[in-house]
């Protein structure tokens, strides 16, 4: 009997700890669409972007990210690392604008072989 109620007792406290919030918030969630109307469209938004370099990079060097920002013309910083050469960046762009321009700005790059959102990250 003691076994049995041993055993419920760690069953719920394993289902309770699954339930729990992780503890970090997402760096920058998009807002809900409700919230995406009037004043709040020019409000900015990260949009989380994966950029492969065509060789290993230090992705967090200063002159790369100022490099990034210029092209992408917006603020960008740099998030994590996917491999090597390839790493995820935050860009802030206005909720109302697509980001498909920056992609291609992005990807433009010389030492850039591939940009595209992060779209795994939702």
């Amino acid at each position: 009997m003691k076994r049995k109620l041993l055993l419920v007792g760690v069953s719920a406290l394993n289902l309770w700890a699954c339930a729990q919030s992780p503890g970090y918030p997402n760096p920058d969630p998009l807002p809900p669409p409700s919230l995406l109307q009037g004043r709040a469209m020019t409000q900015p938004v990260t949009v989380r972007v994966i950029v492969q370099f065509r060789q290993a990079a230090v992705p967090n060097d200063d002159a790369l990210v100022k490099t990034l920002q210029a092209q992408a013309q917006a603020p960008v910083h740099y998030l994590t690392a996917v491999s090597a050469d390839t790493h995820v960046y935050g860009v802030q762009l206005p909720a109302d604008q697509a980001p498909t321009a920056t992609l291609q700005r992005l990807g433009a790059l010389p030492s850039v072989a591939h940009a595209e959102l992060d779209d795994k990250a939702r």
